[in-house]
């Protein structure tokens, strides 16, 4: 049995103890507040997996935000950080590896898509599949390891995840579309988008690369 810690070393987006306040998910905030190092990623996703969880269970952290995905803190130490996500249609996380950290997540309520992606020799990024996770599904990744998480249902259909992260994210290398035309075709490309940009829709860019180097950022999380 896992000794409870004091509710006054857990952070937490929601009133009181989140262990009295989210009992279906007691066992694993019990676990995870007694880490002193880094969780292993195989115990965080066999938790995860027998986690029998729904919306229901997590309402207090069910809130949605307006112009993208939101991450509701149910718990934390500086050892971890117990999120529920929810995701309207459209939205999606940057891509992004997982440096220094163990991640693992189960679907709750709604399909998501995660987006595989490895390094070239290149230098760029390449997608190298996409996986629909129904709800139970456990997503589990680390270090060095490159994805994208999004809601790709249509329009009024939610999705809500249970994430776990082992330590708590302080920063993140994010990846985004890039491309290499030179001086000799980045005229083509502008005429080409330009008259989708002047009509006042997306201007989308054909035969874009992802990056991994010059177009890897740092982002640091609150």
């Amino acid at each position: 049995m896992i000794a409870r810690m004091k509710s006054a070393s857990l952070c937490s987006d929601a009133p009181g103890d989140p262990r009295v306040t989210f009992p279906k998910i007691a066992e694993l905030i019990d676990y995870l507040a007694s880490l002193n190092g880094r969780a292993d990623l195989g115990v965080l996703s066999k938790m995860l997996g027998e986690t029998s969880v729904t919306r229901a269970d997590l309402e207090p952290a069910v809130i949605f935000g307006v112009r993208g995905y939101r991450r509701n803190v149910i718990a934390a130490t500086p050892w971890f950080e117990l999120l529920a996500l929810c995701w309207r249609s459209g939205h999606c996380t940057p891509i992004h590896d997982h440096e220094g950290v163990s991640c693992a997540f189960r679907v709750v309520e709604g399909t998501g898509t995660e987006i595989r992606f490895c390094k070239t020799d290149s230098g760029l990024i390449c997608p190298v599949g996409a996986v629909p996770m129904p709800p139970g599904y456990v997503c589990a990744a680390m270090d060095a390891d490159i994805h994208q998480v999004a809601n790709m249902q249509g329009p009024g259909v939610d999705l809500i995840t249970l994430h776990c992260y082992s330590p708590r994210i302080t920063k993140m290398n994010t990846y985004k579309m890039g491309s290499s035309e030179g001086a000799e075709c980045g005229a083509v490309y502008r005429e080409m988008i330009a008259p989708c940009a002047e009509a006042g829709k997306p201007a989308v860019k054909r035969g874009t690369s992802l990056r991994a180097g010059a177009s890897r950022r740092t982002t640091k999380r609150r």
